[in-house]
């Protein structure tokens, strides 16, 4: 019966328009703090692979890369990690000195390495190991909000060691698309990145984005 099924309905969109509410609200943006239990090293992991932002950003950077001579791939990982080691001990006092906001700079990194990978952008050692640095140091430094009641030293380890893995795996998948048609794919991913990033960048820019 229409009546019946107006019931039925008005609910079941309360619930949906309740939900999304409450994922929306900014005051429930806690900086995965539930992670804190399973300690300093765990928590470093954990925070890593749940922010989809650095995520992104290293997916697109091991995108790049896989377009590179494959000798510079354990740069890129090894600088990557020693980068995020360094980052977080440099973001804790950077960050709380001056209140600086990663999420323009971040998001500028996803843009470039995005726009890289689409070109296909063929280019030597010391550029796309600048810019593993320079991705490696902000996904450090954005994570140091989530390590207040952890040992930084364990966190920032965890951290490291999440960057390399991500990077590790995303280069041996994109290393397997060797074929004509996967590189395609391979630079689809990479501007769809690009878009990721500069959208973010206008946001982060008008003060509606956060990073880390």
């Amino acid at each position: 019966m229409p009546g019946c099924e107006r019931v039925i309905r008005a609910p079941r969109l309360t619930a949906i328009v309740s939900s999304l509410a409450v994922c929306l609200n900014p005051a429930t943006a806690n900086a995965h703090t539930a992670l804190l239990g399973i300690g300093g090293f765990w928590s470093g992991v954990a925070h890593l692979l749940t922010s989809p932002d650095q995520l992104v950003l290293l997916l697109g950077l091991a995108i790049w890369t896989s377009f590179q001579n494959m000798r510079l791939d354990a740069r890129v990982i090894g600088t990557c990690f020693l980068a995020v080691l360094a980052g977080a001990w440099v973001g804790a006092g950077m960050i709380a000195r001056t209140g600086l906001s990663l999420a323009p700079a971040g998001a500028a990194l996803m843009l470039a390495v995005g726009l890289a990978g689409a070109m296909r952008l063929r280019v030597g050692a010391v550029p796309l190991i600048s810019l593993a640095l320079a991705a490696g140091l902000a996904c450090g430094a954005a994570s140091v909000d989530a390590a207040a009641d952890v040992s930084v030293a364990l966190f920032s380890l965890g951290g490291s060691v999440a960057a390399a893995s991500v990077l590790s795996y995303g280069l041996l998948a994109a290393r397997r698309l060797e074929s004509e048609w996967g590189g395609v794919a391979r630079r689809a991913g990479a501007s769809w990145i690009a878009a990721i990033g500069l959208m973010m960048l206008a946001f982060s820019v008008s003060g509606h984005a956060g990073w880390g």
